[in-house]
């Protein structure tokens, strides 16, 4: 009975989340509110992501429902990524006008844990370390095991087929394990098809960094100094470089896979597949109406067969900003929002993003669930994926320069390495590329 009502509340808080309380604010950035209780203890919180508002202030009425001694009153204000971010990080450099918590993007992350603004979360995570993959929280920290972030979502990197395609080139996915499989695919793809098998960005890092993390290199070292210059990363530019001269790989339309011009693409069937993490699914069911039914979800490439087939990429920390005048209650309800069974689950019905709760991956009611558009959308089920890897997955290292190094990464490097400077030796353009960072 108290399951069920727990399950009766959290579809109440889901419904009042998504719509009560939202409004524009005078700078141009939106606002939502859970259902304000008496007595209530005022927290408020910063993201750049509007999806995130209905999260954050769901999660809050289901706290009040399950801590009624302890009860929040939310004010979630949300607007455009990069000037939330600049906001955030002038608010902590000055002392003066920080919320208690913030949702912070992977690539601006290292700013701030660098600069000591935020809190060990280290005794709010520790009742759930055994119940998630703490690789999802332990890269949100520092050398001396302090945890400052929660992410929402595994991360897990997978490769998207779209069958049309691949059965008209005869070409059966699960028969590709190593990346020199793939490019033997990729020829015939291009033979049978005249489609290319993938792109990679020029703007944006996924593909590479995805290879790389396969051979436990990083973009900074364990110093969290600058780390482009390594013989790994010149092996997958000068890899990826051939796989655009063999034409099995293109230059993403667009430059990105977040633009109107790659989506319009990929819908229309311009590609075989992509390598993206698994939190991609939702940019497929947005955007891609005409690939329903049609793409499937299969393990990344390895450099070698028997290597783990999973890396972690993208993702977003929650952290309690230092100087909060009500540190415990922000911690303990930062965790709960997302390591909790109601939290995760929540964030795969609603947002389709792979749970870091591993209790969830065996649960038919979400594995099996015939009416989550994600599920109905592939062919093939992205959990049977995860408990294939297991949980033995790389994570990215993001901390000192790595905010820094991402910039200049996607604003010059993967565009010079694959476009404007192609026949220049891979190891001189990283050198070139790494004297530029400034940090």
């Amino acid at each position: 009975m108290k399951k069920k009502l727990l399950a009766g509340a959290l579809a109440t808080a889901m419904a009042l989340g998504m719509s009560f309380g939202v409004g524009a604010t005078d700078d141009g950035s939106t606002q939502g509110t859970n259902t304000f209780v008496d007595g209530g203890t005022e927290l408020s919180f910063w993201t750049f992501q509007e999806l995130h508002v209905g999260f954050w202030t769901s999660m809050a009425d289901v706290w009040n429902e399950q801590n009624p001694d302890r009860p929040i009153n939310l004010t979630v204000t949300t607007g455009e990524s990069h000037s939330t971010h600049s906001k955030l990080l002038i608010a902590c450099q000055s002392g003066e006008g920080a919320p208690d918590m913030a949702d912070i993007e992977i690539g601006y992350y290292g700013s701030f844990l660098k600069d000591g603004y935020l809190l060990p979360i280290n005794d709010a995570v520790e009742p759930y370390k055994d119940d998630v993959v703490m690789s999802r929280v332990s890269m949100y920290g520092d050398n001396e095991g302090n945890y400052y972030g929660v992410d929402f979502h595994l991360g897990a990197t997978v490769a998207y087929y779209n069958m049309d395609i691949m059965n008209e080139a005869g070409v059966d996915p699960a028969d590709i394990v190593t990346w020199d499989d793939y490019v033997e695919a990729g020829k015939t793809v291009l033979e049978k098809t005249g489609k290319p098998m993938c792109a990679v960005e020029t703007s944006d890092l996924f593909f590479p960094q995805c290879m790389m993390l396969e051979k436990n290199a990083q973009y900074v070292d364990d110093e969290g100094n600058p780390n482009l210059v390594t013989e790994e990363h010149a092996e997958v530019i000068d890899y990826i470089r051939e796989m655009i001269n063999l034409g099995v790989c293109e230059i993403a339309p667009g430059g990105g896979f977040h633009t109107e011009e790659w989506y319009g693409h990929l819908n229309d069937g311009g590609v075989a597949s992509v390598i993206m993490p698994l939190w991609y699914m939702g940019r497929f069911t947005d955007y891609c109406a005409d690939l329903n039914g049609k793409m499937a979800i299969y393990p990344i490439p390895v450099w070698n067969e028997g290597d783990v087939r999973e890396v972690l990429q993208g993702g977003t920390g929650t952290s309690v900003i230092k100087g909060t005048e009500n540190e415990q209650l922000a911690k303990d309800f930062l965790a709960f929002a997302k390591l909790s069974k109601e939290g995760c689950t929540y964030e795969w019905n609603e947002l389709g993003f792979d749970p870091i709760r591993t209790e969830l991956w065996d649960d038919p009611e979400i594995t099996d669930n015939k009416d989550n558009k994600f599920l109905a959308y592939f062919t093939t089920n992205p959990f049977d994926v995860l408990k294939a890897n297991g949980t033995d997955i790389t994570a990215p290292n993001i901390s000192g320069a790595y905010s820094a190094t991402y910039s200049t990464l996607v604003s010059t490097t993967y565009s010079n390495a694959f476009e404007i400077s192609v026949d220049q030796d891979a190891m001189e353009l990283l050198q070139g590329e790494q004297d530029s960072i400034i940090y």
